[in-house]
């Protein structure tokens, strides 16, 4: 089942896209997408941003302190 909750903005995530990869990025609200943190320095402009519709689930990571509760989109 779909449900519309979203992390909080800026919030640390891992998240799986509908192709089933995971990944580790922070949410974006005011790009209504996901961004992925990546392991080499890239920058800003060449990050992946991955729309929220393509998203579907994700979790906090533990680095943000909060509830980590896995959400289904």
């Amino acid at each position: 089942m779909k449900t519309n909750k979203i992390p909080q903005d800026d919030s640390r995530v891992r998240f799986r896209d509908n192709k089933g990869n995971e990944r580790t990025g922070i949410y974006k609200k005011e790009s209504n997408g996901y961004v992925e943190i990546s392991e080499v320095a890239m920058p800003e402009e060449t990050k992946f941003l991955y729309p929220e519709h393509e998203i579907v689930s994700w979790e906090y990571l533990k680095s943000d302190d909060v509830d980590m509760t896995r959400f289904v989109l």
